[in-house]
């Protein structure tokens, strides 16, 4: 009598448990994941410098009596911190948006162009518009978590003594707030845009690097006029103690001289080497008192979402022409 013996049945694999990436989401991530892994890590880093150097400053205004400072040369002892606060700020509202621009945006759709990954991937039963749509969505995604947690988190470095310093309130103000993440998207898909009209990896980060440095300076000399200017005038001359106080941390435009008609003149006008031809001519054309153009503190939160605005409305019409461009010229 025969007997057979049956194998044991395979044991079902452990399923894993939590989200896993698939399909185009998959090969999208693995594509760049050391740009967004570098980006990540770094935020996390940054906002661990954030936390340490706010705890240190924190300490010292603690130890001066803050906010009402024992000494009146505490600002002295403060200057490291103020120049911190300055060197963050610029590398938040100047240097990231280039660097997301050159190393993120131009070879993100560039590199598939110029080695043939694109044209690979869209011949496998891939729309050229979903496989766009999810290059372009994962770059923002990451970009907007990183760049906002950035800005939230230097906010809450400068928030104790933002207003103690005019400098600091305007300037490294600016990097709060929604203006990082909106600067840094508009040259980050504008790279992407570049980089697939050009289609050569290395010229594009080029040419981005120069579109990325020219809106830098464009947003630097207009974005002050976004604001609801205020005047104020004076009347008692222009000697010593004349000038017109100005709310706390006010940007003060440069003052002029206001004469008894109301015609403003420069301060230069009565630029000459002695205090009698100095009276003589303030004087003969009838200088009365000041007239400066000033933005009040109170300006700067809509200025900076007024911006904002308008910078996220210029990065929707880059990335409507990327999909334009990329459904109808990709190849």
């Amino acid at each position: 009598m025969s007997t057979t013996t049956t194998a044991p049945a395979a044991a079902p694999a452990p399923s894993r448990s939590g989200p896993r990436l698939s399909g185009l989401t998959w090969l999208v991530w693995r594509q760049h994941r050391a740009a967004f892994w570098t980006g990540l890590a770094i935020t996390a880093a940054s906002i661990a410098c954030f936390a340490y150097q706010r705890a240190n400053m924190m300490d010292y205004l603690t130890t001066i009596g803050w906010p009402h400072p024992k000494s009146p040369g505490w600002s002295t002892g403060f200057e490291i911190y103020d120049s911190r606060l300055s060197n963050t700020s610029s590398a938040l509202g100047l240097l990231m948006p280039v660097l997301v621009g050159v190393f993120l945006g131009a070879p993100l759709i560039a590199s598939d162009l110029e080695h043939g990954t694109g044209k690979l991937v869209t011949s496998q039963a891939m729309s050229r518009g979903r496989w766009l749509a999810m290059k372009l969505g994962m770059a923002v995604l990451v970009v907007t978590v990183c760049t906002a947690a950035l800005s939230t988190a230097f906010g809450w470095w400068l928030g104790p003594v933002r207003k103690e310093n005019k400098a600091l309130y305007w300037l490294a103000g600016s990097a709060t707030g929604p203006l990082p993440v909106a600067l840094t998207l508009l040259t980050m898909v504008g790279g992407v845009a570049i980089g697939m009209v050009l289609r050569r990896t290395l010229l594009s980060m080029v040419v981005t690097f120069g579109f990325a440095v020219t809106v830098q300076l464009i947003w630097a000399s207009y974005w002050l006029h976004l604001g609801r200017v205020v005047t104020v005038t004076t009347h008692d001359g222009v000697g010593e103690g004349t000038f017109p106080k100005l709310p706390e941390a006010a940007y003060d435009m440069e003052p002029s001289y206001l004469t008894g008609s109301g015609k403003l003149l420069d301060q230069g006008s009565c630029a000459v080497e002695t205090e009698q031809a100095i009276n003589s001519c303030l004087h003969e054309k009838d200088i009365v008192g000041w007239a400066v153009d000033y933005l009040p503190p109170s300006q700067l939160p809509p200025m900076l979402w007024t911006g904002s605005a308008i910078l996220l409305a210029l990065t929707a019409a880059v990335g409507v022409f990327i999909f334009w461009w990329g459904r109808k010229r990709l190849y």
